[in-house]
């Protein structure tokens, strides 16, 4: 059954998918781009050769991931904090539960990249809808492709063709920037860390030269596929901030589809989002 939105409901919903999109939502950052430096060729056939081994490596990496997690968020509608459990599996497979200090469940976001499940378990309601409907736009960022979530997630780049366009050095914090393209309307600056062999930071810039996704990694675990336990996110066209922290990481993690879909108690709101 269909529903149609009142202005009460929409301004609940907005206040709820605020959390529920925080999961997903890599949002626009600054519209300066970072000051870069000019190497030498030499340099730049180095640098990408390392960045390419990176991507192929990332090939053998974990298929999933199952960590304790802590969202804050701050907007013009809502900030706080609401900790729990994530998981995830490749390619766009995403579970997270918020829970109280006694352990029950407060919020639970479940996607597998085209459709979304999110309940909101004190109004007793569930929300559902597709990944590309309108009220979901509303507050997912350009440039974010859910149907890759997870690689976003993980600080990696999602499988696909790209071309290097340029190789500089980063002005202030070091490491190199690599300017890439998937071919695309869209091109991305990543920050690459030569030594870990990881991305700092991942710029999505649209045709007219302008920011529309900024995310920082920080905190990687160790190991050969290192993940980053700490994604910050700032956002220039909702006017939010957005921080992830991962902790407790299962090392064996491993799950299936049917491991990522939620059924609430029969006797709560359903309501299909437009």
């Amino acid at each position: 059954m269909e529903f149609q939105f009142q202005s009460r409901v929409v301004k609940r919903f907005s206040h709820l998918l605020i959390i529920a999109c925080s999961l997903l939502q890599f949002l626009a950052g600054c519209a300066t781009l970072p000051d870069t430096l000019e190497i030498a060729e030499s340099d730049k056939e180095r640098v990408s050769n390392k960045f390419k081994k990176m991507v192929a490596d990332q090939t053998r990496c974990t298929c999933c991931i199952d960590a304790q997690a802590t969202v804050s968020f701050s907007s013009i509608w809502k900030k706080g904090t609401l900790s729990g459990y994530l998981q995830a599996m490749s390619p766009s497979y995403l579970k997270f539960m918020g829970i109280n200090p006694l352990g029950q469940p407060l919020a639970v976001f479940v996607t597998d990249g085209d459709a979304f499940r999110y309940v909101a378990v004190p109004e007793a309601a569930d929300y559902a809808g597709d990944v590309h409907s309108a009220a979901y736009s509303k507050y997912a960022p350009e440039g974010f492709l859910p149907e890759k979530g997870f690689y976003w997630l993980i600080g990696r780049l999602y499988p696909g063709k790209i071309k290097i366009l340029d190789v500089s050095r980063d002005g202030d914090a070091g490491g190199y920037w690599l300017e890439i393209s998937y071919g695309n309307k869209t091109k991305s600056m990543v920050l690459f860390d030569e030594k870990q062999e990881v991305l700092l930071h991942h710029i999505v810039i649209d045709e007219n030269n302008k920011k529309i996704l900024n995310v920082l990694y920080d905190a990687y675990t160790n190991g050969p596929c290192p993940l980053p336990g700490k994604i910050t996110v700032t956002s220039l066209v909702h006017n939010s901030t957005m921080e992830i922290r991962l902790t407790d990481w299962l090392s064996d993690a491993s799950f299936s589809q049917k491991d990522f879909t939620y059924h609430s108690p029969p006797d709560f709101k359903r309501v299909i989002v437009k």
